[in-house]
């Protein structure tokens, strides 16, 4: 092939990917494969909600003390007092982070891939553990625990042992059993976050991507502002920055926050209220916890 006959090939393959995109955006993809409609996420989200899974046992709890490398411990509290178990939580996680869809044999046995699911109308993510148990056995290092006090997944290191959510006491974590994609059941809402591949563990991440946004903000912006005027950099504390689920709620009941720093949003809105945690997690210093009425 010479170099007019190449170049001819080349635009007649993107003219043909260009008509390919200009089909029915919502049902099919640049390259062909299908994707699922916003309505469909809205569609499973409703059935799980209404499905539903039963309640767990709450017990009080202490505010999440220090458990981290670097004075930074993040979490949410969820204030059980304005919760009306809605479920918009679960849809603006769904496409924060790319979950996707299960097929309709598995949405009938309850079997979503949702990183947060309803309990007795009470939502239920990953607790974020400070003894989490999940990542002690996880043989590859891909459950692991961040400075910040997270417990993250690294997908790339993941070969889907599934012991992790063996070992998890709130079954928190979901298998990929399908390749979602071939199967059209994954729409990416967010470029900045990974699409997981079949075989491997996923879970609730406090949304990683949104904190590490700020922390590279407030280096190259706030700290470097402070050297410039010959102050000490102040320290960075993720101040201001929101989950999607707690973006999401119309009641305000999901609050997010840094349970190191006072004068986080988190620590004041937990100050004065009891603080509750699933009992099967409360003796793992969970981050994630539940608020309700009055000390």
């Amino acid at each position: 092939m010479d170099r007019r006959e190449f170049l001819k090939w080349c635009a007649v393959m993107a003219a043909g990917y260009t008509l390919i995109g200009c089909r029915d955006a919502a049902s099919v993809g640049t390259l062909g494969k299908k994707i699922p409609s916003i309505a469909d996420f809205e569609a499973e989200v409703r059935r799980a909600v209404a499905q539903g899974s039963k309640a767990f046992e709450l017990v009080l709890v202490p505010m999440p003390g220090k458990n981290s490398l670097n004075g930074n411990r993040f979490g949410m509290a969820i204030d059980l007092d304005a919760c009306d178990a809605c479920g918009k939580c679960i849809l603006a996680c769904n496409m924060e982070n790319n979950v996707p869809l299960v097929t309709e044999e598995e949405a009938a046995k309850n079997r979503f891939m949702h990183w947060i699911r309803m309990c007795g109308g009470i939502p239920l993510m990953c607790a974020h553990c400070g003894n989490a148990p999940c990542e002690k056995v996880c043989p590859t290092g891909a459950a692991n625990h961040t400075p910040d006090g997270l417990s993250a997944m690294m997908y790339k290191r993941c070969a889907g042992s599934r012991f992790c959510g063996a070992n998890c006491p709130l079954h928190a974590r979901k298998f990929n059993y399908n390749d979602a994609e071939s199967l059209g059941l994954l729409r990416k809402f967010n470029d900045e976050v990974p699409v997981r591949g079949k075989g491997v563990m996923e879970k609730c991440s406090l949304c990683i991507q949104r904190l590490q946004n700020d922390r590279l903000r407030f280096k190259t912006e706030v700290a470097a502002e402070a050297v410039v005027a010959g102050k000490p950099p102040a320290e960075w504390r993720g101040r201001g920055v929101k989950t999607a689920c707690a973006e999401a709620c119309p009641k305000n009941a999901i609050v997010f926050g840094n349970w190191l720093d006072d004068n986080s949003e988190l620590v004041r809105a937990a100050k004065g209220r009891g603080l509750y945690a699933p009992a099967v997690v409360a003796g793992l210093d969970p981050s994630v916890v539940y608020m309700r009425g009055r000390r």
